[in-house]
């Protein structure tokens, strides 16, 4: 069975994968999330014309339930008084089935019903008799009804109704479409305005004239046969290939949606990630607030900014929770307090600053590493220089390996931890090695560090089995137009890699020669597009087996040789 959509006054139901789940917006902005389990004839639906009164009773169905779950989730009442509850539960069906007699005695019979033939009969009928009724009736009848609907536009509580109509088709649509393209013809209220203008077109051309009995038996299977078609033709208007049909149901769908705004989107998104993650709905504590509902609100403020990445949100979600990500999955709600320092944080986020800034740490090959404004937040794409020197390590069995420019000690404490080898770190900033020395002492790591311009203030008898480095490689001109949040949290020293960010590089290949062991191997990360310019130095320069290695982004991010002598 396709997705449905509901809209209703203060949020949205959402039928998919046999669940009912509704998403409200109570009177303090607070986005309530709750649903049901649902039955539905799934093979019934591959059924032509039959899937049409299928579909038109389960929405009625379904729209019962989801209002007084909608009634539930905004009245306070019903956090404190159960027994209350089920009485406003109650009410809420009296006045939803009152509110339908209203609207079909006034709209159905008076306005569309008795008002045109009256009309007609008053001031037409003298000129034109009885020949030409039906069609100026259907004419007169059609001006009423889209009168009607334009009216119901500029009544406040029917434009939140009709913008969460419009979030629902743009969900409707699938993942590929923009939530902006709210035009979907399959939805429950354009079939109730194509039936409507159908009945109408039909009925008064017909005029059936029997007795009142028979005519409203007669115009109810009338009513149930267009059912069926309008549902076939709103279906095949849904498909891209019969793009035309669906602009003929332009006209009813633009009058019963409005574009969404960002809380019509959030309150989507909610409902959409309730059905998606969860198999059961639970109801939260009191002052609590819905993952799903959090998930929404921090999506929004980083898609806003250009900065969502999921992994970001949890990443924030876990460290303040102090839980891992496969423990956040399974959570429900958070409490107030959580709540607000999650947000607090993906307002930073959203700024630029970066989460290893945000928070002073960061995870780097599944060990944690404090940060601050004096090192370089270690990149998961370092993680891939950091593996292939562990596998190099092992098959040469390395005893000793010298990481220049450690910065926070993220490769030289990694390689401590996960090798047999008896490692060595430098650095040209003290306030670099005061981090990176924390963090082998907070991961027990035994790493050997010391001030050093490359090379220069080394032990010149030392020679190592491996040289890895990780040094600044953008160039000068370009480091004003990077990132916000690399150009201003992470220090100039550990960017700048000189006019044509090759300076290091030229440096360590001349150098590292003198300090590597017979046959030793010099690993350097670098930038985009830099790999040909590094791998020519090393050859120049007596490295022999000179080769790249690919990020998790298919960049050349490693390049790699061997010292001939």
């Amino acid at each position: 069975m396709e997705k449905i959509v509901l809209p209703l006054s203060k949020g949205i139901g959402v039928i998919d994968k046999n669940k009912l789940c509704v998403c409200v917006v109570d009177e303090e902005g607070n986005k309530k999330v709750g649903g049901q389990k649902i039955k539905t004839p799934d093979k019934l639906f591959k059924i032509p014309f039959l899937r049409g009164l299928i579909y038109f009773g389960l929405c009625v169905n379904f729209y019962i339930k989801a209002v007084l779950l909608q009634e539930k989730l905004v009245s306070p009442e019903c956090e404190e008084d159960k027994a209350n509850c089920k009485r406003l539960s109650r009410f809420s069906i009296l006045l939803l089935i009152l509110s339908l007699f209203i609207s079909i005695f006034l709209v159905g019979f008076l306005s569309i019903g008795f008002l045109p033939s009256f009309l007609y009969k008053k001031f037409l009928e003298i000129f034109f008799g009885q020949n030409l009724k039906g069609l100026f009736v259907m004419f007169i009848r059609l001006i009423i009804f889209f009168m009607l609907l334009a009216l119901l536009r500029f009544m406040p509580f029917m434009q939140s109704f009709y913008s969460f109509n419009g979030a629902g088709n743009a969900y409707l649509k699938g993942k590929g479409e923009k939530l902006r393209e709210i035009n979907y013809p399959l939805n429950f209220l354009n079939l109730l305005a194509n039936v409507s203008v159908f009945s109408i077109f039909v009925i008064s051309l017909a005029r059936i004239n029997v007795s009142v009995i028979a005519n409203f038996a007669i115009n109810l299977a009338i009513m149930v046969v267009l059912v069926l078609l309008v549902y076939e033709m709103l279906r095949l208007a849904s498909e891209k290939k019969w793009q035309w049909l669906g602009r003929l149901c332009l006209l009813t769908n633009s009058m019963l949606t409005i574009a969404p705004k960002t809380t019509h989107k959030e309150v989507l998104a909610v409902a959409k990630r309730e059905i998606e993650n969860f198999e059961d709905f639970v109801e939260n504590g009191r002052g609590e607030i819905s993952m799903s509902a959090l998930y929404a609100e921090m999506e929004t403020k980083l898609n806003v900014a250009d900065k969502y990445e999921e992994s970001d949100i949890d990443w924030i979600i876990a460290t303040v929770l102090k839980k891992n990500r496969a423990e956040i999955k399974l959570q429900r709600s958070v409490d107030g307090k959580s709540y607000r320092e999650i947000l607090k944080a993906c307002d930073r986020r959203a700024k630029g600053e970066p989460l290893s800034n945000i928070f002073g740490f960061v995870d780097f090959y599944g060990l944690r590493f404090d940060v601050n404004k004096k090192v370089l937040s270690p990149r998961m794409d370092t993680e891939v220089m950091v593996e292939a020197v562990i596998k190099r390590a092992e098959e040469i069995e390395a005893e000793s390996i010298l990481d220049l420019c450690t910065g926070s000690g993220a490769i030289a404490v990694t390689l401590a931890k996960y090798t047999n080898c008896k490692i060595y770190a430098s650095d040209i900033s003290k306030q670099a090695l005061a981090v990176a020395m924390q963090n082998a002492k907070n991961n027990d790591a035994k790493v050997e560090f010391s001030q050093s311009d490359l090379t220069k203030g080394l032990k010149k008898s030392r020679k190592y089995d491996i040289i890895v480095s990780n040094p600044p490689y953008i160039k000068s001109g370009d480091i004003e137009k990077l990132d916000v949040e690399v150009k201003k949290y992470d220090p100039r020293l550990a960017l700048d890699g000189g006019e044509d960010g090759l300076d290091f590089y030229r440096r360590i290949v001349q150098e590292a020669p003198s300090k590597l062991a017979k046959k030793g191997w010099l690993y350097l990360e670098v930038g985009k597009g830099q790999a040909d310019d590094v791998c020519a130095f090393l050859q120049e320069n007596g490295f022999t087996n000179v080769s790249t290695i690919k990020d998790y982004n298919k960049i050349e991010r490693v390049v790699y040789g061997r010292i001939s002598k």
